[in-house]
């Protein structure tokens, strides 16, 4: 007489294989949580070193040409018309505008020279964000960034 054998999986051997699985979910998610945010840092980048073009395209050399839009002390970058900067935003979808002591996520800001005065023209502006990631020599582990008239981008804000 033969005995039957059954062929197949224990219920402790997929049991282990599920939490095996779950656990190496969780390190990808968790990867791609921080590939994430320096995706959107990089984005971040770029843009001030495009609004330094898109302000360099309209100053004359002449004179300064004053920002429209955008005339009050760290109003947000989208507001601005004289240079269209409409299409600059935070890639993480932030709708209020960076302070120089933000520290989180927020929408790009101007200001004349400093962040808290009002009425930036060609001659004396910046732009502020805030890095969620270390960015280069930037920051050490996110913080403000700017971009001056000089096109410089360096790390803190006025």
């Amino acid at each position: 007489m033969q005995h039957a054998t059954k062929r197949g999986f224990t219920l402790i051997e997929l049991l282990v294989v599920i939490a095996i699985i779950g656990l190496l979910s969780t390190v990808v998610l968790a990867s791609l949580s921080s590939a994430r945010a320096k995706s959107r840092d990089a984005r971040r980048l770029s843009d001030l070193k495009q609004i330094a073009n898109a302000v360099a395209l309209i100053d004359t050399g002449v004179s300064t040409t004053a920002f429209a839009g955008c005339t009050a002390a760290g109003a947000r970058a989208t507001t601005c018309t004289t240079p269209d900067l409409s299409k600059f935003t935070d890639p993480s979808g932030s709708t209020t505008a960076c302070t120089t002591t933000s520290g989180a996520a927020c929408d790009y800001a101007v200001g004349k020279g400093a962040l808290a005065t009002a009425g930036a023209d060609t001659g004396t502006w910046e732009v502020c964000v805030y890095l969620e990631t270390k960015a280069g020599p930037l920051t050490t582990n996110g913080g403000m960034v700017r971009v001056d008239q000089n096109g410089n981008v360096s790390a803190g804000c006025n």
